[in-house]
């Protein structure tokens, strides 16, 4: 069940979804897209930067088994700077994915955390915290978005399947973004 091509696809998805919330953040004011709402993570940039955050934090684990550089916050004070350091995550993945055997998929990785205890994860696991981390802060930025009048529309993966239907075409660069709603998925 737990494929290459499965999280291939899984993450060019969230990739996806990651530029057509960037490109909706960047036709508001920076006064708007660095609000606090006075819940969750904090404003849209608190939670761009959030996912970057943690995409290179879990790569850079199921890369070397520790963090080795974790990203400073201070480096990415604007939306420019916080989508390039999406994409730079967005080619490392790719690559690590491409890279990625089926049994490794399935196999364990060993992690050693900031308090040195070591522990054994399923390469799956991880994979799969990543597309629900990023899924849930999808759905925040989203929200985030709509108050301010800039709604994403549909953002569910079965739209995603019906407008980009082969997944091999990766998106590193940007993709359309149209809006996927009024299509039929039956």
């Amino acid at each position: 069940m737990f494929t290459k091509k499965l999280f291939q696809t899984l993450f060019a998805y969230h990739w996806h979804i990651d530029s057509r919330l960037l490109d909706l953040a960047a036709q508001l004011a920076e006064a708007d897209y660095k609000e606090q709402p006075g819940y969750g993570k904090g404003s849209m940039h608190d939670i761009f930067f959030h996912l970057m955050r943690a995409q290179n934090n879990w790569r850079q684990g199921i890369e070397t088994g520790k963090r080795i550089n974790p990203v400073n916050p201070e480096d990415f004070q604007t939306l420019e700077s916080v989508q390039s350091g999406l994409q730079k995550e967005q080619t490392a993945w790719k690559i690590y994915l491409d890279n990625l055997s089926a049994d490794e998929i399935e196999g364990d990785v060993t992690l050693t955390r900031r308090s040195g205890d070591v522990e054994n994860v399923p390469c799956w696991r991880i994979l799969q915290h990543l597309i629900l981390h990023g899924m849930q802060h999808h759905t925040e930025l989203a929200h985030l978005l709509t108050i301010k009048g800039k709604s994403p529309g549909d953002i569910d993966f079965i739209f995603y399947q019906c407008v980009f239907p082969n997944p091999e075409k990766w998106c590193i660069q940007r993709v359309s973004t149209r809006p996927m709603h009024h299509f039929s998925v039956w």
